[in-house]
């Protein structure tokens, strides 16, 4: 488990969650108002309908009972099990809500003025938190500029890729590659309501003023005009202190917001499997992870796992094969961490861990 040490004290994931936990109250009397009555064929609107009660507690223990089709609990009591499945149901239903967009594992915030006005994107964030704090599981989803901007990290200049409109994004493209001064302003000229809007219209004389107008537009679809909306959600997140510790500790809590890593690790299996990575094969990677080339009869000891490094100076992965665990580097482009996995650098990844138990 990755940790930090602040003035001589080692912080992990796991001890901020427990201290987190803490704060609520496990009395098995859980009150009324914190009892969540589930539909499954509408999951996020049952929750919404409860934590939008005046008396609901996120402190409090949640009361969960699943409804059937007909009307009736499925009479489960609620002794752990419901509220777990009930919080990995609802964090799969926030996951394709309206207030994200995106690709894949990779989301940003949609902006809806619907939600805004009825501040779902901070109901959102409060049922978040409520998953973390409660035993349930993280997003696993958001982008990489959506995780710094949550922690108050400084975010990379937006790019014209990021603009989630389509016709936008193509009519800011034109511009982008027009040759001439003439050309962009045909361009920008077609572009005229859309830029009017998001305060970007403007002419230009010289070729130079086109990247300023181009990179303006995409700052502000981008960052600009979901200001509102992420800090509603934002002040979600600081439900049961779960942002406070975000903020604090954003390394502890990335790869439980972000998946790239794992995408790419998955990505390079696929390239292996297919033989597109010189040379390199599965049974070699599982040598590496478990120290055996086969699953043994008798299964492993342990469950194997998978980490994320989160030092910069960790670039090679790094295996421990007697608790079975595979640490993987965080790469920002996929290229970079294929490189690093090749055989070669998969050598000297195996010299950076020589001993068991030491990673």
């Amino acid at each position: 488990m990755q940790c930090l040490e602040s003035t001589g004290i080692k912080v992990d994931l796991q001890t901020i969650l427990k201290k987190l936990q803490s704060k609520i109250d496990g009395n098995i009397n859980s009150p009324t108002a914190n009892q969540i009555n589930v539909f499954r064929e509408n999951i996020l609107q049952c929750s919404l309908q409860a934590v939008k009660r005046r008396r609901f507690n996120p402190q409090a223990k949640l009361d969960v009972v699943f409804v059937d089709a007909e009307k009736n609990g499925e009479g489960a009591i609620d002794e752990g099990g419901p509220t777990r499945e009930y919080l990995r149901l609802l964090m799969r239903a926030i996951h394709q809500s309206n207030v994200f967009q995106g690709h894949e594992k990779d989301w940003s915030l949609a902006l809806d003025t619907q939600a805004l006005e009825n501040r779902l994107y901070a109901s959102v964030g409060k049922m978040i938190a409520m998953c973390f704090v409660h035993g349930g599981v993280g997003p696993h989803f958001f982008s990489e500029r959506l995780f710094q901007q949550i922690c108050g990290m400084p975010t990379s200049s937006a790019s014209v890729d990021e603009v989630g409109d389509h016709t936008l994004r193509e009519q800011i493209i034109k511009i982008q590659e027009a040759t001439t001064v003439q050309e962009a302003n045909c361009a920008i000229a077609e572009a005229a309501d859309s830029l009017s809007i998001i305060g970007a219209l403007r002419y230009i004389s010289h070729l130079t003023e086109r990247n300023s107008l181009v990179q303006s537009a995409a700052e502000f679809f981008v960052n600009g005009r979901l200001r509102a909306a992420l800090d509603q959600f934002s002040e979600g997140l600081q439900t049961l202190g779960l942002l406070g510790e975000m903020q604090k500790y954003p390394a502890l809590f990335y790869d439980m917001f972000e998946n790239q890593t794992i995408c790419y690790w998955r990505d390079w299996l696929i390239d292996v499997e297919e033989g597109e990575t010189d040379g390199d094969t599965l049974e070699m990677i599982m040598e590496f992870a478990t120290g055996a080339s086969t699953v043994p009869p008798l299964g492993f000891p342990h469950r194997p796992e998978i980490e994320i490094l989160h030092q910069d100076r960790k670039i090679f992965p790094e295996a421990n094969t007697c608790l079975i665990i595979l640490r993987l580097p965080i790469h920002t482009e996929y290229e970079m961490l294929k490189k690093c996995m090749k055989k070669t650098y998969m050598k000297e990844g195996i010299m950076q861990s020589p001993y068991f138990g030491v990673a």
